[in-house]
């Protein structure tokens, strides 16, 4: 689908309305769900701490594991193809935990949820960078990460209120219908963009890799280091809510009301984005982040759990889209998905490790030695940001 350059960014977003923005909404719902519910599946299992942290890092590393291939196969099949094939292993998912709920099986779940959220997130962003001018980019793509934010508003909330009231098993049975929805409206709405007009000439990804490996060293690291401070926030919320006595209900509307902070600077964000620069959204965002972080051990009621949270949630907000707005400025005309999905493999790294270094710290130490380590990286890469991510607004637009 080539890129009309006579179409207001309005008219590109309600094309998008039902083929991406309401699947990317549901979907969103369902997988923020997911990550309440199986955390707290694994405590009641008496899974301990270990486990609920190592499904954060499963989750992750499913991700890692599929970007790649998702790139490779957004290269051959489309874009569609590949994100029909990642909502369709998210439903499959969805359903296991109905009838096991043993920690092999939620591992195995929060694996494959990484695996086709990965898949899906993907093909969606080839899909939105191939259609969407650079200037126009920012905001088209905050409005996609402010969904998502509105599903971790929705998805959490429903997940806590039904596992208190019903039990875990009809969550999951909630979050497998809403995927299959989603999959049905990108099957039938989501006009797939023609391979041919976007991936010649081929380009493997050796010669990707050698081409940009300055890209992905020093960029890149920033974004390892932001998905690091992202899982571990997610991580945290369910984990220390838990630790301190707070109900799943509870839990779930800490993680509802943060997301409402989250939702509301997505728009705001977008035009930070396109009119002033990327930095001047990202480095608030991981300054902000990791000053709650290194403030969560200190809480103990609902009320400071909830106000550390919010902070947590306003940091998160001004990353809004950053991951995939700074992917599709990187990403070269030809090899873009092979690209874009390298591109998450350096910043999924992040994400990977955050949650199994955290709750390794915090087993063998203290949460407080666990949370210090947290901040101080995302301090770190607040700084690295400041080196290195330049502001595509300073270079031509194509």
């Amino acid at each position: 689908m080539p890129r009309p350059h006579n179409v207001s960014v309005a008219q590109n977003m309600r094309r998008l309305a039902f083929s991406i923005y309401l699947p990317t909404f549901l979907n969103a719902i369902a997988r923020n769900a997911a990550l309440l519910a199986l955390p707290l599946y694994a405590l009641e299992a008496e899974g301990g701490a270990v486990l609920a942290a190592a499904i954060f890092g499963l989750r992750s590393g499913g991700t890692l594991a599929s970007d790649v291939p998702s790139g490779q196969l957004i290269a051959k099949f489309g874009d569609k193809a590949v994100m029909l094939g990642g909502l369709g292993i998210l439903a499959v998912m969805a359903f296991i935990p109905v009838f096991s709920g043993s920690p092999v099986s939620l591992a195995l779940v929060a694996f494959g949820v990484g695996v086709g959220g990965g898949s899906w997130i993907l093909g969606r962003l080839a899909h939105v960078t191939e259609t969407i001018r650079l200037e126009q980019r920012g905001r088209v793509i905050s409005v996609l990460a402010g969904l998502e934010r509105a599903g971790l508003i929705v998805g959490p909330f429903l997940a806590g209120a039904t596992a208190s009231l019903f039990g875990y098993e009809p969550v999951f049975i909630v979050i497998g219908l809403l995927t299959l929805i989603s999959l049905g409206l990108v099957a039938r709405l989501t006009v797939r963009t023609e391979t041919k007009q976007v991936h010649r000439p081929q380009v493997e990804l050796r010669q990707l890799l050698a081409k940009h490996i300055r890209v992905f060293m020093s960029p890149g690291m920033v974004m390892v280091c932001l998905s690091f401070l992202r899982s571990t926030r997610q991580m945290l919320i369910p984990v220390w809510g838990s630790l301190i006595g707070l109900s799943p209900a509870e839990i779930g509307l800490v993680a509802s009301l943060a997301a409402t902070v989250d939702l509301l600077m997505f728009y705001p964000v977008g035009l930070i984005l396109d009119h002033i620069g990327r930095r001047a959204a990202l480095v608030p965002a991981m300054t902000l982040m990791s000053i709650a972080i290194l403030l969560t051990p200190w809480t103990s009621t609902f009320l400071t759990f909830l106000a550390i949270s919010l902070l947590a949630g306003l940091g998160n907000g001004f990353g809004t889209g950053i991951f995939m707005t700074l992917g599709g400025d990187f990403a070269p005309r030809y090899g873009r998905a092979q690209f874009l999905g390298m591109w998450r493999l350096v910043g999924d790294s992040g994400g990977t490790a955050g949650p199994f270094v955290v709750g390794a710290i915090a087993e063998s130490f203290t949460h407080l030695l666990a949370c210090s380590v947290t901040g101080i990286f995302g301090v770190a890469g607040a700084i690295l940001a400041i080196r290195f991510i330049p502001e595509p607004r300073k270079r031509q637009t194509p």
